[in-house]
């Protein structure tokens, strides 16, 4: 197979870490090896289960396999998303379904968002639909939100479910909020969701429009479920709810910040992450999926209390506190976003943001499933802003001189049998 350590692209060490990086479950990776021909390689002289993969080899794969019909994989595509606008404005991506007894032809792979529209393609790269947005408007820009455009889930609920954070009217910039469009296979638009809510805070109300951020999809029942999060606007209300299969709007939870990242931890567990107005901090929130309905812990007289929103709270909800580099640059907000593997979710908090082509400044939080904090550190990108600062006099001490040199300070948990309480993190 020539040098391995030649080839280009990040290194899989599981059948979990193969899997998740396919999107699917572990049992269909394995199929997929051992029917489509998977690259998959083994460990020299380890156990059965000892295997390993590359992304590149992974991707190159997807883009040129050929499966049986009904079951194509999802070829990753590296999208380019539009310049950010303060933050405010993100195109998400799709997810698309369709059912195991679809024709070949009718298969979908890709979703593409233009400013214009929506356009579906398939396995060869022809379109097979196309679906324009009202005239006169166009989608808003984005951040760098989802990694996958597009995800495959194969299941009896044949269809495309697209999102977009926000629309634009072309002839005075009027911003509408976004929407979730379910589409059929064949590209009928069938329904459509976006938030309309008005919530009434201590400090005031908040309408429209909604900027959604993020939406995840739970198969794991007999029917689908979508969890769904979008911010206001302009301000820092959020808020988070789940439609069932037909679109129904299951409860809702509200946070005094921007909640920009939702995962689903099981079928009756959320976890979501963005940055607590209240507690000036980045903040993660693990909900329960069937009992929704409330708000972030915060005191009923305060002025991010929310009035008009359901009275209960989350199982945990934790601050990431702003670190001195973040002060000294005068970033916005250190901002939380998730990652997962190897039974563990790291949490980042983006001190920093990425400056041209480098990466952020972040501290990193590493839980367990139940959120109980395992240890955290500074990235290396941290400390190379910190020298910086340091040279143009904006920081008067060095690493070994910093009062942060083991790693972030104390972190804020609440639960609902202790309150608030502080854990070390380091």
């Amino acid at each position: 197979m020539g040098d391995l350590s030649q080839l280009p692209g990040e290194r899989l060490d599981s059948w979990k870490a193969i899997a998740a990086y396919l999107r699917r479950d572990v049992g269909t990776a394995r199929r997929w090896e051992k029917v489509l021909r998977l690259p998959v390689r083994r460990v020299p002289g380890g156990p059965g289960t000892s295997v390993f993969a590359y992304t590149s080899e992974i991707d190159a794969w997807l883009k040129s396999a050929r499966p049986p019909e009904g079951s194509a994989p999802n070829a990753r595509t590296g999208w380019r998303h539009w310049p950010s606008v303060v933050g405010l404005l993100l195109v998400i991506g799709a997810v698309l379904w369709w059912a195991l007894g679809s024709r070949a032809g009718e298969s979908l792979v890709r979703v593409r968002l233009g400013p214009t529209a929506i356009v579906a393609v398939d396995a060869a790269g022809a379109e097979r639909w196309r679906y324009l947005f009202p005239n006169g408007e166009r989608l808003g820009g984005g951040l760098d939100g989802r990694t996958e455009p597009a995800d495959i889930l194969v299941g009896k609920d044949a269809g495309v479910l697209v999102g977009t954070s926000s629309f634009v009217r072309i002839a005075d910039e009027a911003v509408r909020s976004g929407q979730l469009l379910w589409f059929s296979p064949r590209g009928a638009l069938e329904r459509t969701f976006s938030f309309d809510d008005r919530l009434r805070f201590g400090a005031g109300d908040y309408r429209a429009p909604w900027g959604i951020t993020d939406f995840r999809v739970d198969g794991s029942g007999d029917t689908r479920r979508v969890a769904v999060v979008a911010h206001h606007f302009q301000w820092w209300p959020s808020m988070l709810t789940i439609l069932d299969n037909h679109g129904r709007r299951h409860g809702t939870f509200a946070n005094p910040g921007w909640m920009e990242r939702v995962h689903w931890l099981s079928p009756a567990r959320l976890l979501t992450a963005g940055f607590s107005e209240a507690f000036d901090g980045g903040m993660i929130a693990l909900v329960d999926a069937n009992a929704l309905d409330g708000q972030a812990p915060v005191l009923a007289d305060s002025r991010f209390y929310c009035t008009s929103c359901g009275a209960g709270r989350p199982l945990r909800y934790i601050v990431l506190p702003r670190s001195e580099v973040n002060r000294a640059t005068s970033s916005p907000f250190n901002r939380a976003w998730l990652q997962f593997g190897a039974g563990r979710i790291i949490v980042r908090s983006i001190e920093v943001p990425a400056a041209g082509a480098g990466p952020a400044a972040d501290a990193l939080y590493e839980f367990t499933p139940s959120l109980d904090l395992i240890r955290a550190s500074f990235s290396e990108r941290y400390w190379e802003l910190h020298r910086e600062l340091e040279a143009q006099g904006q920081l008067h001490h060095t690493r070994e001189q910093c009062p942060d040199k083991d790693g972030p300070r104390d972190v804020l948990e609440w639960k609902p049998e202790t309150g608030w309480r502080t854990r070390k993190s380091r």
